[in-house]
């Protein structure tokens, strides 16, 4: 009874953890069996022990199979992540090259923009000294072309012809000018003593610059009266004067500013032409002229600032004159 007890333990067992084929064979099994019925139990007892040993090896193989086959699985999965990620990364780098690329082409792009503007002043240094010989024309620029090693069909990077050579003159006298009197004002910061004085000497330095070419001035100056030529130099001249006043300590916002600035140009050009036709030992006419026009401009801005209806009147005129010439006319002038 012991071994039958045993057996029915055996038998609820076996349902849990024997496969179904090894359990069909033990439903037919009763409590109450013979002895040769017993014996036949105990020798599928015996089968049924060895085949759940081979159940469990059977599974411990598969779950084996499986968990090798779900590592590998994972290794591919982070493989593939890896990977994933790695591409996008290299995308990101991608778009970053392509920016670096823009960033570059921009770089790029003022290194060529740089080069052509220094291939343009050196052609134009090299025409200033046919001028004499050559006027301002586009011939002097060819010669100085060649002169400067470059073949003669680059004066098409002038197409605005001789005036190119006018305005590149009149660019670096004016950066020559205003480096001088930096100096002399320690970059403004140094007070003036006699302003009327600075201003009549700066205008002097900037007129006396033009001696060498002055049989060849009128040429440039029908240049730059003609209208497609006109902005720049109008932009040039009022530059001029705003620094000229700049550095004589004139730094206020009043009447009296817009009236200098006008009043300077104005007598800038007049002493300009009369110089052309002076012919006085080292311009003295000329110097003289130019020193009696700044007194008389002197005299003038009193007299307005005691009148105040002529004084609103003219500061109408050259707020809208001086203003709109500068940021119309001179719109995107380079001094340089």
């Amino acid at each position: 009874m012991a071994n039958v007890r045993c057996l029915q333990k055996v038998i609820r067992l076996q349902k849990f953890v024997l496969p179904i084929n090894v359990q069909n064979c033990w439903l037919a099994i009763t409590v109450n069996t013979p002895a040769a019925v017993y014996k036949l139990q105990q020798r599928s007892l015996c089968m049924a022990a060895y085949s759940l040993r081979r159940g469990y090896a059977s599974n411990s193989d598969n779950l084996d199979e499986f968990r090798a086959r779900e590592e590998q699985r994972e290794r591919e999965r982070d493989a593939a992540e890896k990977q994933a990620q790695k591409a996008t990364q290299g995308d990101a780098g991608g778009g970053g090259g392509v920016g670096g690329s823009g960033t570059s082409s921009g770089e790029e792009q003022s290194a060529k923009q740089a080069k052509v503007d220094g291939i343009r002043i050196r052609i134009l240094d090299a025409a200033l000294l046919h001028v004499p010989e050559l006027g301002w024309t586009k011939q002097a620029i060819v010669q100085g072309a060649e002169d400067s090693g470059f073949p003669s069909v680059v004066h098409g990077m002038f197409p605005e012809g001789g005036f190119a050579l006018v305005s590149h003159f009149n660019g670096k006298c004016n950066a020559e000018l205003v480096q001088s009197l930096q100096l002399q004002t320690d970059n403004g910061q140094k007070e003036v003593g006699d302003p009327l004085d600075f201003l009549v000497q700066a205008v002097r330095q900037r007129l006396t610059m033009i001696e060498p070419f002055k049989k060849q001035w009128p040429q440039a100056m029908a240049l730059i009266a003609q209208p497609a030529n006109a902005s720049t130099a109008l932009a040039q001249v009022l530059t001029l004067v705003d620094d000229i006043c700049y550095y004589s300590g004139d730094r206020s916002v009043d009447f009296g500013w817009y009236t200098r600035r006008i009043g300077l140009a104005t007598i800038l050009k007049m002493t300009e032409l009369y110089m052309l036709q002076d012919t006085s030992p080292g311009h003295a006419q000329t110097w003289e002229f130019l020193k009696n026009r700044m007194d008389e401009a002197v005299q003038l801005q009193m007299a307005l600032a005691q009148t105040e209806g002529m004084t609103q009147t003219f500061q109408r005129s050259f707020n809208s004159a001086f203003i709109t010439a500068r940021n119309i006319l001179g719109l995107g002038y380079s001094r340089h």
